[in-house]
């Protein structure tokens, strides 16, 4: 299967810079946003917990209905408004516990509103990629961006870490905000004619539930989306135990926690980076599952931590064969559902896809705020870390394995429901 190159196409070039300076300040926050809760605001677990709720709510609160503005509107537009929109909120933030305003019920409050614009923003960007490189081209174009995006995580959460032990959350925080703003000024520079197909009576409702039935029906989002469900119950309530078991029971520093993060970014960058040379080896299909095995199965490492002296290396080793086979796997799912699902559905189809799957993380992380606050948070972390692996059993007992190619899945992808 020869790969075609994304890089000489000049709007995707763009895209790949926005994408790249948001990310970036994501995963700034990513760490930052739950250490200036614990550290700056004296969070509890259960705060915590509610805290990692609100900044996920939106993907199963809002998620349907905004893939139907997506499909209906033009995506670099809401893009750049939800980017704007992200930077005013994001930067609010520090500048509430500079001026004495910084009290945790407000950071939920601004927390969900720019969660609300990350979903917005990221329906948009899945379904505006496909119009903005060739199809031959997708698969290269999604390993560069979830190599970069991997690549974000190593600078940012060991930055955010860095930033946070040198010059206090808050101000990791405001690098976070910059990114948004950096992005939306990117993406606006992209040149490309977005034609959209208005059709006329069509019910918002009817559209959600077309979405929903495409989601449940096709053999290849059917477990892909049970998969990601799994995992992202699972992980979310691990994570949430860790934090806290890290921070307050091993006395982990920011900077050797985000030096964790950084490590398993790595993994996730150089899975990411040669996941398309892979599956021309040794097929689609296979090479899904296999990464999949062992980016689940990593978790179970943790297990064998018990002391602050084992806990870097442990969390070093399981974050990198976790990203390393995430980082894999992702690039192949994306490419799979982005040419799996018709073009003028991609909003409505993947906003449903999302609901279902990263719906998954309020719920988890509520679970986790309340197994350790009720019994602790170690072992909120270990019943995360065991539950993560059962995700790999949704793609090993589905029609994933059999495909040898994405050009074999779009001469035979399912047709979608009459309308």
């Amino acid at each position: 299967m020869t790969t075609v190159r994304a890089w000489t196409d000049r709007n995707f070039r763009r895209l790949w810079v926005g994408s790249s300076a948001s990310w970036f300040g994501a995963e700034i926050g990513e760490l930052a946003i739950p250490l200036l809760a614990l550290i700056t605001l004296a969070a509890t677990p259960a705060e915590l917990g509610l805290l990692r709720t609100m900044q996920f709510l939106p993907f199963l609160l809002a998620t349907l209905p905004l893939g139907v503005l997506v499909d209906r509107c033009r995506k670099r537009p809401l893009m750049i408004g939800a980017d704007l929109g992200r930077f005013v909120l994001i930067g609010g933030i520090p500048v509430l516990i500079w001026v004495g305003a910084g009290h945790l019920e407000l950071v939920y409050v601004f927390v969900f509103a720019a969660a609300m614009l990350t979903v917005l923003y990221q329906l948009s960007d899945f379904a505006f990629l496909p119009r903005v490189v060739t199809s031959e081209r997708l698969l290269d174009a999604n390993s560069k961006l979830t190599a970069t995006q991997s690549a974000a995580e190593i600078g940012g959460k060991g930055l955010g870490g860095l930033l946070v032990q040198a010059l206090t959350a808050p101000f990791a925080v405001l690098f976070n905000a910059v990114g948004y703003l950096v992005s939306a000024f990117a993406i606006s520079r992209i040149d490309i004619d977005e034609r959209i197909e208005r059709k006329a009576g069509r019910s918002v409702w009817r559209e959600v539930a077309e979405g929903l039935r495409i989601v449940l029906r096709n053999k290849y989002l059917r477990p892909l989306v049970s998969e990601s469900t799994t995992y992202n119950l699972f992980f979310e309530l691990f994570l949430v135990g860790l934090m806290v078991f890290a921070v307050r029971d091993l006395g982990m520093s920011a900077a050797l926690i985000g030096l964790a993060f950084t490590i398993g970014a790595v993994g996730t960058f150089l899975g990411a980076w040669f996941g398309a040379r892979v599956a021309g080896r040794f097929g689609y299909g296979r090479v899904l599952l296999v990464t999949f095995l062992v980016g689940n199965s990593a978790s179970v490492l943790l297990l064998l931590m018990n002391d602050k002296g084992t806990a870097i290396l442990i969390l070093a080793s399981v974050f990198f064969l976790m990203g390393l086979g995430t980082g894999i796997a992702n690039v192949h799912a994306t490419s799979l559902r982005q040419t799996v699902i018709p073009s003028a559905l991609h909003g409505r189809v993947n906003a449903a896809y999302r609901m279902v799957s990263w719906g998954a993380v309020p719920i988890g992380a509520s679970l986790g705020g309340l197994i350790a606050t009720q019994f602790s948070p170690h072992t909120a972390m270990l019943v995360g870390a065991l539950g993560i692996p059962l995700g790999t059993v949704w793609i090993a007992f589905s029609a994933i394995p059999k495909v040898r190619s994405i050009a074999e899945v779009q001469l035979g992808a399912e047709s979608p429901p009459e309308r």
